[in-house]
């Protein structure tokens, strides 16, 4: 499939140049919304609300007062995201379709400094699932080619940047859910430290894991973005101490880690583009490995249950024939777990920490976004590393790693499989160091395109 990718940098430049409107920017990106319709990246898109937005940004700009570089841009918004004019559903059949009347902290910021809120994407049900395949609306398709998966949950987000349709679009991470369609669709994503980015507004899947993050066409276009992410929220108790994003870190010569071992497998094709990345981007790479990851899964996975059931047992009580059965029968397990199993998991969530801080002198641990290229929709298991793992595990297979720590992540794209499609590279950082690693990622995204 044919797709046409601009930046947000780019339009950006364009703006303030003149050369393009507001105007023409919404009604391209509806068009191209239009065009690639069938990869199903949209579940809400008012055309008459996008262009009276626009219409209105280009209004300001004449009068010399744009509210910031962003006004005037079309960003897309996964439907977990409340929104003061678009329905709220989660993909699911459990809400109602109407506005909530209110936005999330993320977007009221984003509709205050002019960007024109563009849709709301689709998504895997409560985001409860990494394939992006359980959806009200029905699964989204990968703009690389449409018999893949773009992973999930923030699969529409992804789609829709990756399609050219937006050059940005909000997700949310809980297990790699900003990272995984990122990897997949060949895109940027980029999780915030826990506490560093309110999630006021945002349907929650497991308070404690949980982190909203943006999704770009470019690594530079996350720098414009973040400042809208990253800071204190009165409405949200854990970005108390968060501090707002500094743009003036910089970066030379990292030092990295990769990260492999059991438990870290992934198959030939991206374990070789990894290391063929590594070996091409000038940095100090170490190699270490990380025992215990098979019990550090496991708290993860007790955390994300334990979580998601408690915030779940009103509505599910209420209305569980509005839930997917496979999104039921999760929450229904997530009961089983006990108070013990919470706290178990949460002393080996600590340890866990302990292990990374203990790799030594660091500035990004490296590992693949994915251990596979994004799979064929319906296509249920894969085998890589001798290990025969579900599709719903391999997508999560390592990002869940960042969001058990709380360390910000990043997914970069670092190339292309022979079958094309994309591979991607995932760097943590240290806790609350968010611009130091993406100081990090622009040092190596930018060794590897001179390298190009």
């Amino acid at each position: 499939m044919q797709t046409e990718t601009e930046t947000l940098t780019q339009q950006i430049a364009a703006l303030r140049s003149g050369a393009i409107s507001s105007t023409f920017l919404a009604e391209r990106a509806l068009d191209r919304a239009v065009r690639f319709k069938t990869l199903n990246a949209f579940v809400a898109l008012e055309p008459a609300h996008v262009m009276s937005q626009a219409k209105a940004a280009d209004v300001r700009r004449t009068q010399g007062r744009a509210l910031s570089v962003l006004d005037g841009i079309p960003i897309a918004i996964k439907d977990n995201y409340l929104t003061q004019d678009y329905p709220t559903t989660a993909c699911s059949g459990a809400l109602p379709l109407e506005p909530a009347g209110t936005d999330a902290t993320i977007v009221a910021n984003l509709r205050g400094a002019g960007a024109v809120i563009f849709g709301k994407t689709n998504m895997h049900e409560w985001a409860y699932g990494a394939t992006n395949s359980t959806s009200s609306f029905g699964p989204t398709r990968n703009p690389h080619n449409p018999d893949h998966i773009t992973g999930g949950s923030s699969g529409g987000s992804g789609a829709a940047v990756a399609a050219g349709i937006v050059a940005a679009a909000l997700g949310s991470d809980t297990g790699g859910s900003v990272r995984i369609p990122a990897g997949a669709c060949g895109i940027y994503g980029f999780k915030p430290s826990y506490g560093r980015a309110s999630r006021h507004g945002i349907l929650p899947l497991s308070w404690s894991l949980d982190a909203p993050g943006p999704m770009a066409a470019a690594l530079e276009d996350l720098r414009h973005l973040l400042p809208l992410f990253c800071g204190a929220d009165t409405k949200d108790p854990a970005t108390r101490h968060a501090m707002p994003f500094d743009d003036t870190v910089s970066m030379s010569r990292p030092k990295l880690i990769h990260l492999t071992g059991e438990g870290l497998e992934r198959s030939t094709e991206v374990d070789t583009a990894i290391r063929f990345a590594l070996s091409r981007c000038d940095g100090d790479v170490a190699v270490a490995g990380l025992s215990n990851v098979a019990s550090y899964f496991a708290a993860w996975e007790a955390i994300l249950h334990c979580e998601a059931s408690a915030y779940h047992a009103p509505l599910l009580a209420r209305n569980a024939a509005g839930y997917s059965a496979v999104t039921r029968a999760h929450l229904e397990a997530g009961k089983l777990l006990s108070g013990v199993d919470l706290l178990k998991a949460q002393q080996i969530r600590a340890d866990l920490v302990r292990q990374l801080a203990d790799l030594g002198n660091w500035d990004a641990l490296v590992l693949p976004t994915l251990p596979v290229v994004a799979p064929r929709a319906g296509e249920e298991w894969h085998e890589f590393g001798g290990r025969r793992v579900t599709t719903q595990d391999s997508m999560t297979w390592f990002c869940w790693i960042g969001n058990l720590a709380g360390f910000p992540c990043i997914s970069i794209p670092i190339g292309m499989s022979p079958d094309g499609l994309p591979i991607g590279m995932m760097l943590m950082g240290r806790p609350n160091a968010d611009e130091h690693l993406l100081a990090v990622a622009g040092w190596i995204d930018k060794n590897l395109r001179a390298s190009n």
